[in-house]
């Protein structure tokens, strides 16, 4: 373990914190791209306004401040203040030492390596910082990307929770994936 290892800088991106003034507007313009929305699971996809995503931001930040269950980060280029996606660690159940990731990268900057030096820092904070046991990961059957990132990085599928989404007229799986920090560190000392 290098303690002098940057937990928030990557090879390509780094984490930040939510800047509420400039942020929100890139956020809404990527809501009107349902297949970024959609490839994230439940939730239907619909545009948002810029005030809609600032106070959606805002109650992050509040459940951040008053509670210890959810480590969220916006990812940006390790030079450069653009925005280019999202990442949360959320759900901690701290007794067990277990907690859940979640990964968005905006539609314009997918497939240039974001992604996995995202997935890597957050499995960083996961594993060294906050010393969890277990990070599980939950992806609809159609999020052919972001099953290929998971396995990339070693988690392996555990459940498969059959025609839980309905898109277009068509039911998909939710395919819950998981990884243990012994299998993380295995690959990362």
């Amino acid at each position: 373990m290098n303690l002098n290892q940057s937990l928030y800088l990557g090879e390509r991106t780094r984490l930040t914190r939510i800047e509420l003034e400039s942020d929100p507007a890139a956020l809404a313009a990527w809501t009107k791209d349902a297949a970024l929305l959609r490839s994230l699971g439940e939730e239907v996809a619909r545009p948002l306004s810029v005030w809609d995503v600032k106070k959606r931001l805002e109650k992050v930040e509040k459940e951040m401040d008053e509670g210890d269950t959810l480590y969220y980060f916006h990812i940006r280029p390790r030079e450069g203040n653009t925005l280019l996606g999202w990442g949360k660690i959320y759900w901690i159940l701290w007794a067990s030492q277990i907690g859940n990731l979640e990964l968005a990268i905006a539609p314009s900057e997918q497939g240039k390596g974001y992604g996995s030096d995202a997935m890597g820092l957050l499995l960083r904070i996961a594993f060294r910082e906050l010393n969890l046991h277990r990070v599980a990961v939950s992806l609809p059957s159609y999020n052919l990307p972001g099953i290929a990132l998971a396995q990339k990085f070693g988690f392996r599928q555990e459940v498969c929770r059959r025609e839980v989404y309905l898109r277009d007229g068509k039911h998909w799986d939710d395919l819950s994936f998981g990884l243990l920090n012994a299998e993380w560190s295995a690959n990362h000392e």
